[in-house]
């Protein structure tokens, strides 16, 4: 059989990635209520929540008072009474106090999402410039922000390091808002969106009910995150399952308040939103993908791309 130019392109630039996460770290809680305690031994201060020695800052000794404004995993993050941040394993904690006297006042934040202003970014160790770099982040980079201490806001990184930033050099950001790449005005690309975002559902649903599979559920917060993934495909021009600026799909999911028991990502190239769906199941992977039982939600991401047509994100879970 003949294999056409247009088919070769599809071929080419339709792509699938699967893969099943657990043990996921992360930091959840909406409004962390702040409290105080003290370690019970010698016990590693580190700037990611991991036990890769590379994570480890300095040793905090035993009966040291600490500040406890977050948890991520089994480690609490903490502020020692000389206002540097990290986190601490939960086992070496006892909670005890009402107050670290002589630390800075933190204000706890309902978490929210920001991105970074500019590149090479620090994230100190602490509330102002006398602190060193934990690590460096670029422009784009999506942070999720859970307090403050003066004009520095405490950050969590993709990769769960903590620490903090200062005020000025992020951005919030909202999972209710999409940054859109074509010259088209907002309105007119929410109406594309809505109509081919159908379109792609009902061919989906369509092809599980044909296999006797239960129809996925569209859902908003996960659309929200496929379509800031297809607009950055096409803003940054790459066609890649990890983007520069928020990672792998999962990481991406994981920051932008996504949990999930299992997860995939397909993303097409196409000037043709069926045909980019009928490329997927028509190939043995795409299509066992679609058609997995392993999940239950999708997200639909579309963007125009003067490329390919327009670049799909489709995002699949299985919600928890």
């Amino acid at each position: 059989m003949k294999v056409t130019k247009k088919q070769l392109l599809i071929m080419y630039f339709t792509m699938l990635m699967l893969i099943l996460l657990s043990n996921i770290f992360g930091y959840s809680d909406k409004n962390y209520k702040p409290k105080y305690g003290i370690t019970t031994a010698n016990v590693n201060f580190r700037k990611t929540a991991t036990l890769d020695n590379s994570s480890i800052i300095q040793i905090v000794k035993k009966n040291s008072k600490i500040k406890i404004v977050g948890e991520i995993s089994n480690f609490y993050i903490v502020q020692l009474t000389n206002n540097q941040v990290g986190l601490i394993s939960k086992s070496y904690v006892k909670i005890s106090g009402s107050s670290l006297q002589g630390a800075y006042v933190y204000e706890n934040y309902a978490k929210y999402f920001a991105t970074i202003n500019g590149s090479n970014t620090n994230v100190r160790g602490g509330p102002s410039t006398n602190f060193k770099s934990y690590t460096k982040l670029q422009k784009g980079n999506i942070v999720q922000v859970i307090g403050k201490i003066n004009n520095f806001n405490m950050i969590i990184t993709q990769n769960n390091t903590v620490g903090m930033i200062r005020s000025d050099l992020i951005t919030k950001t909202s999972l209710t808002q999409s940054n859109n790449t074509s010259n088209n005005s907002s309105n007119t690309n929410l109406n594309i969106n809505n109509t081919n975002i159908t379109t792609i559902l009902n061919l989906i649903n369509n092809a599980r009910v044909k296999n006797n599979l239960s129809k996925l559920t569209l859902n908003t917060a996960l659309t929200n995150v496929a379509q800031i993934k297809a607009d950055d495909m096409v803003k940054n021009n790459y066609f890649s399952h990890t983007s520069p600026n928020y990672g792998s799909p999962f990481t991406m999911m994981q920051s932008l308040g996504i949990s999930y028991k299992s997860a995939g990502e397909n993303i097409a190239g196409n000037s043709n939103i069926t045909n980019a769906v009928n490329s997927w199941l028509n190939s043995s992977t795409h299509k066992k993908n679609l058609l997995s039982k392993s999940f239950n939600n999708l997200g639909i991401g579309i963007s125009k791309s003067n490329t390919y047509g327009y670049v799909i994100v489709v995002m699949l879970i299985q919600t928890k």
